[in-house]
């Protein structure tokens, strides 16, 4: 540990490599989501929609804490008076708002159709269940792209003095992302969490 008491992964590769292992995670979670819509007709896996219920209760919540607490604001006092940056940030913003609202609005349809034992309307819920991961997949490429690469240019170690990855897990809630954690491995190929 350093002699503020956190690990050499705060500095800016550190906060970098956790956001990835994040979008690994969320990604992870769209390919469940995808799996559910898949078998809407069929009798629901309990134990799939479980899991997608409590992930997206939080998975996007969690995503939005870490980018918009910690990397956005270095990014904007970094990034100056730049057009192109303010205009990323508020395009960010909203698309982290809407895809808050629709994790959750996804979540109570799915925890609706546990409660009932079958999913009443699955052309509304494979509807929603499409719409929000494929948001999420090309909002994760998009900073993937663009964002990420950007504040890997413009941002420096110094940066990120403010972020702990402990303190980020302690209030983000590290069991609330289940098997999907950045500590867990990835399972998506690109080595983060082996």
């Amino acid at each position: 540990m350093t002699e503020k008491g956190r690990h050499t992964d705060t500095a800016r590769g550190g906060l970098l490599a956790w956001i990835e292992r994040e979008h690994c995670a969320e990604l992870n979670l769209c390919n469940l989501l995808e799996k559910i819509a898949d078998h809407l007709l069929e009798p629901l896996d309990r134990e799939l929609a479980n899991t997608g219920i409590l992930t997206l209760r939080h998975c996007v919540k969690r995503h939005v804490a870490l980018e918009e607490g910690y990397l956005y604001p270095v990014l904007a006092r970094r990034a100056g008076r730049d057009e192109l940056t303010e205009a990323m940030l508020v395009q960010i913003r909203g698309e982290h708002a809407v895809d808050e609202c629709l994790a959750h609005d996804t979540a109570d349809q799915l925890e609706l159709a546990l409660t009932r034992g079958h999913v009443e309307k699955p052309e509304m819920l494979g509807y929603m269940l499409r719409g929000f991961f494929e948001c999420r997949r090309r909002h994760i490429a998009w900073e993937d792209a663009i964002v990420l690469p950007l504040a890997r240019r413009l941002l420096a170690e110094e940066d990120f003095h403010d972020f702990s990855a402990e303190a980020f897990e302690e209030g983000a809630g590290a069991g609330n992302f289940f098997e999907f954690s950045p500590r867990a491995k990835c399972g998506c190929g690109c080595g983060h969490g082996s």
